[in-house]
């Protein structure tokens, strides 16, 4: 899935976290004190990303972490260098008929640590992990409260007028647990979502609430 961002170079998209377009999908770098990685593109990524990093006056030896939301191969195949956290159930290789296991299942995952619903990450004043399945088993967004955001990956969708959606069908896993997560994700106090393929949303809050009318 190609992403719909620029290849340009990388675009603040909220005080500090910058969308990075990388080889098939957008990873948001988040600068502190380090740098934290959310997702990471497809294998060959890395250079496009080191430079990125480069380009905002950061040295990529300053990456902490890199949090992937699920484990498809456009998503944690350039995560190399630094600690790697990933949901545990996306490491579960499922014999299914669906185009997105089948990506799951021939991605060679590296080693990572294991993230856990409610974890909270000393990035941005705490960013929670939200464990989303639907899309994977293992499906993450990543809630920052104090400015409101949510980094969904592909838990969640946007069509080109702006709408909120479920989750691609053609490569999600189980639709119906992926209507399940939206009901967790509504009641947040969402300002913006961050998708790994789409242009942000604002005024998230509103959407995330007609999607669960919409979709329940």
């Amino acid at each position: 899935m190609a992403s719909t961002l620029s290849r340009s170079s990388p675009t603040e998209v909220a005080p500090n976290v910058y969308a990075i377009p990388l080889i098939g999908a957008t990873a948001f770098a988040i600068l502190e004190d380090d740098v934290t990685l959310i997702d990471a593109g497809l294998p060959g990524s890395l250079p496009r990303l080191h430079a990125a990093i480069a380009a905002l006056e950061r040295s990529p030896r300053e990456i902490r972490r890199f949090v992937v939301t699920h484990a498809h191969p456009d998503h944690v195949g350039g995560a190399f260098g630094a600690e790697i956290l990933m949901h545990p159930a996306d490491r579960i290789r499922r014999v299914r008929l669906n185009a997105g296991t089948l990506a799951r299942r021939l991605g060679r995952l590296p080693t990572t640590t294991d993230l856990a619903d409610g974890d909270v990450l000393p990035v941005l004043g705490g960013l929670r992990v939200i464990h989303t399945p639907g899309h994977t088993v293992g499906s993450v967004c990543l809630f920052a409260q104090r400015d409101g955001l949510l980094l969904c990956g592909d838990a969640l969708w946007r069509d080109d007028r702006g709408s909120l959606r479920p989750p691609n069908p053609y490569w999600s896993e189980d639709l119906r647990a992926a209507r399940d997560s939206v009901a967790r994700l509504e009641p947040l106090a969402v300002d913006t979502i961050l998708f790994a393929h789409r242009p942000p949303l604002a005024r998230a809050s509103r959407a995330l609430r007609e999607l669960r009318e919409w979709w329940h």
